[in-house]
């Protein structure tokens, strides 16, 4: 199924970019000068592309044929799952916010925020990836093809045309900007 292959990609995107922002975040904990706007990028990335792109796919497209099939359980948890993804993130936005680089305080409020986020963020991967993926594939053939072009449609109205590649693109450049904070 397309819809599942994309959203799977999109899975594996965001969890390269947890397992940089934790390095990062160690990093900073630990006193060294991580620069503020890998934070700041990474922050963005969450805020757009995780919550106003990926959850939005499933909350308007996915969850709501999932119900129809009477899959209301596991569509109640992965949204609240959401919903409180969207707490911790803004408590690690409130944290991006005050970091300062080299003060290890500020990096171990940073830090925290960003153990509390990701240890929720990487279990819903999990269950979507274990639970939802194959109700998903349940799901008959039309379904699949109203899902990506309803994604499609998301991606372009709610995060504009190019947002996707460059957040890849940003993405891509973490390792470099990355280069030379101890791995902690």
């Amino acid at each position: 199924m397309k819809a599942v292959d994309t959203l799977g990609e999109e899975h594996n995107a965001v969890l390269v970019v947890l397992s940089r922002l934790k390095q990062a975040a160690r990093a900073a904990a630990e006193g060294q000068e991580v620069p503020a706007d890998v934070f700041i990028d990474i922050g963005e990335f969450l805020s757009v592309f995780v919550d106003r792109c990926h959850h939005a796919k499933e909350e308007a497209v996915i969850f709501p044929l999932l119900r129809e099939q009477g899959d209301n359980s596991l569509v109640d948890r992965l949204a609240a799952d959401h919903e409180t993804g969207r707490h911790l993130a803004a408590e690690l936005a409130r944290t991006i916010e005050n970091y300062i680089p080299g003060n290890a305080d500020a990096g171990q409020r940073l830090a925290q925020a960003v153990e509390a986020y990701s240890n929720l963020l990487e279990q819903h991967i999990q269950d979507e990836t274990e639970l939802l993926f194959p109700a998903m594939i349940r799901l008959r053939r039309e379904a699949d093809l109203q899902i990506v072009r309803a994604c499609d449609r998301i991606e372009v109205e709610e995060i504009g045309e190019g947002t996707h590649e460059r957040f890849h693109a940003m993405i891509d450049s973490l390792p470099g900007r990355l280069e030379g904070v101890h791995q902690g």
